[in-house]
């Protein structure tokens, strides 16, 4: 799949050579007009937004000269010159099914989703983990923060959550234990109020014949929640910590303690 990606905002705004490898676009400006294209792909962008795209709102009286410019140097590194044209009021850039990287992405946490419904543990696993490896760094990386596409970056963000939520669900159902600790241990850090990641951290650690670490990781994330929001852990962790205190140490089943992800999309 990924042979034959073009585009990715996946990280800074890059084009992918022959061999399925991205390569950012070196300038400030070229990043900002190859994003201001793909976040309308297929579609016409028109001139006075690019020139807002590349120049926040403020243009020099050159701008239409070095947006032809800075077009003409973009060309240069597409497979196909003829993918971008000028059509009137502005440019349009010709983008294939499975050659953006957001839309790719969306595509396999979908799967991934469905998968886990179905509880296709594998086949979950397989598009969550394909999905992640899209991920370059942060979405739009290397444009003002100011920039039009930059609302988009948290709902991306929260989708590639989504997508480690399925991948380590797959993975404990699969028979996956003491291995995810560490993983799963670094993101209760990072998202200390995310209760998924406490849930699955506390099925492994039991798993690993860790009881009293798993009961600990639930008393710190029920205090937190108490605190700091008010609430009580939901029904998908208070089965979780059921399983801890009454299951034998080392036997969680796949089946038990588990939750439907958050309805969470990655946008167009």
């Amino acid at each position: 799949m990924r042979s034959e990606l073009r585009f990715g905002l996946l990280g800074a705004p890059a084009v992918y050579d022959a061999d399925g490898e991205p390569q950012p676009v070196q300038s400030a400006k070229g990043r900002a007009l190859l994003a201001a294209l793909l976040l309308e792909p297929g579609r016409v962008v028109s001139v006075d937004a690019l020139k807002d795209a590349l120049w926040g709102g403020y243009p020099p009286a050159s701008a239409h000269a070095s947006l032809q410019n800075h077009v003409t140097r973009l060309r240069r590194l597409l497979d196909d010159p003829d993918r971008l044209r000028a059509v009137p009021p502005g440019y349009r850039l010709r983008v294939g099914e499975g050659e953006l990287d957001v839309r790719v992405f969306e595509q396999l946490v979908a799967r991934a989703r469905t998968a886990h419904a179905e509880r296709d543990w594998q086949g979950c696993a397989d598009a969550a983990s394909d999905a992640l490896a899209l991920w370059r760094g942060t979405p739009l990386d290397g444009l003002p923060a100011d920039a039009a596409g930059h609302a988009l970056v948290p709902r991306l963000e929260e989708a590639r959550l989504l997508a480690l939520e399925l991948r380590y669900d797959a993975e404990i159902g699969l028979g996956s234990g003491g291995g995810l600790v560490p993983e799963l241990a670094e993101l209760v850090a990072e998202y200390p109020l995310r209760e998924a990641f406490h849930r699955q951290l506390m099925l492994v650690l039991h798993r690993a014949g860790r009881q009293a670490e798993a009961l600990a990781v639930h008393r710190e994330l029920r205090r937190r929640l108490v605190e700091e929001l008010g609430v009580e852990p939901g029904a998908a962790v208070r089965e979780a910590h059921r399983v801890v205190l009454q299951e034998p140490v080392g036997s969680t089943a796949p089946e038990e303690a588990e939750s439907e992800p958050a309805a969470t999309e990655a946008p167009a």
